[in-house]
């Protein structure tokens, strides 16, 4: 038996080492994050109106897979992978399954909700919302934070909270602003506290947040760590014309404008996607203004794999995506917007 082991031992030896090799490389984490194209989801299957037939509202979205600090072997893998795109992994964000999942449920319940409100007043037609504040949907910074996921800010420096007094508003009256690189920025100060009154779980309550130096690659600002929508209360038995929510299983906002280009479309029944394949990303608030999403440049290569004819992007991420989209020869126009009525005029003037 020890002979016949000694004649083998190669065979034995280097399926080991390999096997090790590939462990460890599995193992070890790399500061990169990785973000490919997944599929497109017709608006069609998130709602329904009552009486009214969608079957001409060609609309999708579009969504990524994300994964982070990915190991030194997925790296190696990604190389090859035409439809991948790299980025350094950024430490303020928070990673775990827990924290993705709810935040993610967050983003897309009020992106639900703000494409109702958007396409419906779009459309002229009463959904009667009522404004109830601005909801925490991401947190972020290298310490924990007093406020939390699903907070629903109602008071900022003890002033009440409305669609026009915003949190902005009221930090930049009381503290100023400053202007950097054509731009202008609240005057908050890192190490101040600042206060809030918010309703979690039913309770009002305040608390302080800490202020921070958030750090990028090339600058270093001021930052509270959290992020926020408007949270308004809405019912399909308030609407002139009712409707079926049906969420997707999907995470986060980036349905948003589409959702209420859709919605849009079906109420006013123009079929401006009448015989086309429109898609598109970008936030949406319940004004029809166009916010920056994430994972783009992925999101431009589900499309045109799918075969898009149309594609809408926030004009916030409009260099990115064109940057993508000059790597194919490809018949679908990008298209840059700032809020819904860009979309619909679009569609309208083409």
């Amino acid at each position: 038996m020890l002979r016949l082991l000694k004649k083998f031992k190669l065979l034995v030896i280097i399926p080991s080492i390999i096997a090790i090799v590939f462990i460890t490389l599995s193992i070890i984490p790399t500061n990169y994050d990785l973000t490919v194209p997944a599929t497109l989801a017709d608006i069609d299957d998130s709602y329904d109106f009552e009486g009214i037939n969608t079957e001409d509202v060609n609309v999708s979205s579009v969504s990524v897979y994300s994964y982070y600090n990915i190991s030194v072997l997925n790296y190696l893998q990604s190389l090859i992978n035409p439809y991948k795109v790299l980025e350094k992994h950024n430490k303020y964000v928070n990673t775990s399954l827990e924290y993705g999942a709810t935040s993610g449920t967050i983003q897309k319940n009020v992106a639900l909700d703000n494409s109702l409100i958007a396409g419906y007043r779009a459309a002229n037609i009463e959904i009667n919302e009522s404004f109830v504040g601005y909801i925490v949907h991401s947190v972020f910074g290298l310490e924990k934070s007093e406020i939390m996921l699903g907070d629903i800010i109602v008071k900022c420096e003890g002033i009440d909270l409305t669609e026009e007094v915003t949190i902005i508003n009221v930090l930049a009256k009381k503290y100023g602003v400053y202007e950097k690189d054509g731009s202008y920025y609240v005057n908050i100060e890192a190490g101040k506290l600042y206060n809030f009154t918010v309703l979690r779980n039913g309770t009002t309550i305040d608390i302080n947040v800490k202020a921070f130096n958030y750090e990028t690659e090339d600058d270093t600002f001021p930052s509270l760590g959290f992020n926020y929508y408007e949270k308004y209360n809405i019912s399909s038995s308030n609407a002139s014309v009712k409707y079926q929510i049906y969420a997707p299983d999907s995470f986060g906002p980036s349905a948003g404008l589409m959702q209420a280009l859709f919605i849009y479309d079906s109420l006013t029944g123009e079929k401006l996607t009448k015989d086309l394949h429109v898609v598109g990303t970008g936030t949406v608030d319940s004004y029809g203004n166009a916010g920056s999403i994430g994972g783009v440049k992925a999101k431009i290569m589900a499309a045109i794999i799918d075969d898009a004819d149309i594609f809408f992007v926030p004009s916030s991420n409009y260099e990115e995506a064109k940057e993508q989209y000059n790597k194919y020869d490809t018949d679908m126009k990008l298209v840059s917007v700032t809020c819904l009525q860009d979309c619909i005029d679009y569609l309208k003037n083409r």
